[in-house]
């Protein structure tokens, strides 16, 4: 992470506004302009569309368009790598493992006053790399490449649509599974989504999984990672929730530097 993209990302989470913003979405996220105004009651429309700009220039959120709706997705990998700055590589993965376990303890403390929710959830992460999208694709999609970062799951597929697509790990057994619904080399994935790594997510129903990789000026690539109709309330949910963050900031990490995370393979 550069000193002026470490910058940017410790200005935006500077100012409680932001930071309410931000609670909001992690709390809830997808939330369209005008529900993220709740979360500022204090402040009109135009200062809290002025502190989101802030955030997403920052990269710490991602904005699109559902039909006349602006809706807005937390994007977690910059303050990832903000931690990756000054903790070692073993320390940033432990520390979010236990934060993972104190957040589970604490929900189901509370479990009882919790409202409702939603059937389904969006989980969207996006973040830059350095590097051409054919090199970011070939890191994707090559399986000796792919045991390098995602958790040590070699990828198995015919790169076809409606053929399956199936991370294992380094034992063979299943971690996800699905069929690719659509490819596009080195700009996008599309594929269906069971998290087959125990047999508690695997009951679950399937969800959506998406990667773009869009390209951002020389030797830059965006990739965008989309998961829809995540099941609310399952282990599922639970167990992805900030995973695909950690994931995608390993990409980049072993795509620039060769470096693999501790636990990522």
């Amino acid at each position: 992470m550069d000193d002026d993209r470490t910058a940017r990302t410790i200005r935006a989470l500077a100012d409680a506004h932001r930071q309410a913003l931000l609670d909001s979405l992690r709390g809830d996220d997808g939330q369209s302009v005008s529900q993220l105004e709740t979360a500022l009651p204090m402040l009109g429309r135009h200062a809290v569309l002025k502190h989101l700009r802030v955030l997403e220039e920052a990269e710490l959120v991602t904005t699109h368009k559902v039909g006349r709706r602006r809706v807005v997705h937390l994007n977690p990998p910059p303050i990832v790598e903000l931690a990756q700055r000054w903790l070692d590589d073993y320390a940033a993965f432990t520390g979010t493992a236990l934060t993972r376990l104190r957040d589970h303890l604490e929900s189901e403390r509370t479990a009882e006053g919790a409202t409702m929710s939603p059937e389904t959830r969006t989980l969207v992460a996006s973040i830059v790399i350095e590097a051409e999208p054919d090199r970011v694709w070939q890191a994707l999609t090559d399986p000796e490449q792919s045991r390098r970062w995602f958790f040590g799951g070699l990828v198995q597929s015919s790169w076809e649509v409606g053929e399956p697509i199936e991370w294992a790990n380094a034992a063979g057994d299943s971690l996800i599974a699905g069929t690719i619904t659509d490819l596009v080399p080195s700009e996008r994935l599309a594929h269906t989504f069971s998290a087959t790594w125990s047999p508690e997510t695997a009951a679950d129903p399937v969800s959506n999984y998406e990667w773009v990789l869009t390209p951002m000026g020389e030797s830059l690539t965006r990739v965008t990672v989309t998961h829809t109709n995540v099941p609310a309330g399952t282990a599922t949910a639970e167990q992805v929730d900030g995973g695909t963050s950690l994931v995608i900031s390993s990409l980049k990490t072993f795509v620039e530097a060769g470096r693999t995370l501790p636990g990522m393979g």
